[in-house]
């Protein structure tokens, strides 16, 4: 077997934009246009879909600004300087959508550059199809699911992938 043919054994990526936004009903996202994906080399597909819930409900993370350890569902509390994070949004072989959080970081850090936004892993089994950045202003608290994408002082910006980025964002 070929060397080239070797290297893409296993083939997990998204072959076009899904036009990610947020649903039209509240707390929810949606896909635009119909996803054709591979994982683990095999093909699948999404069709357009509105009003995806969206919920994370994985192990308790740190956050400072919420006094220290906090099983927060996904959720984070805006810093002082407010806060930033993306989630990785991705589809499973049956079409399912889950979300994965990334790392907070502070948005005046961010903005001078002393620290980057750094992509959420990908799970074994899923394709990721995009990412959703969320900034808070200090004080207020985003939970997936619970909290509308376009609630007062709440940021979002859709990201649609192939795959993973290896780079974070800097800005």
């Amino acid at each position: 077997m070929s060397d080239n043919l070797s290297q893409t054994s296993g083939l997990t990526m998204a072959l076009n934009s899904g036009a990610l936004a947020e649903g039209t009903n509240a707390n929810t996202i949606q896909i635009a246009t119909a996803i054709n994906y591979v994982i683990d080399g095999r093909f699948y597909s999404k069709a357009i879909t509105d009003n995806i819930a969206i919920s994370y409900s994985g192990p308790a993370v740190f956050q400072a600004s919420a006094g220290g350890v906090q099983n927060v569902n996904g959720g984070f509390t805006g810093g002082v300087n407010g806060s930033t994070r993306i989630y990785g949004i991705y589809l499973d072989t049956s079409g399912a959508v889950s979300i994965l959080p990334g790392p907070i970081v502070d948005n005046a850090e961010l903005a001078a550059g002393r620290v980057s936004l750094q992509w959420p892993d990908v799970p074994a089994g899923v394709c990721p199809i995009g990412g959703m950045r969320i900034g808070l202003t200090a004080g207020v608290t985003f939970t997936p699911g619970q909290v509308d994408l376009g609630a007062a002082n709440v940021t979002d910006t859709f990201y649609n992938l192939a795959f993973m980025p290896a780079n974070p964002l800097t800005a």
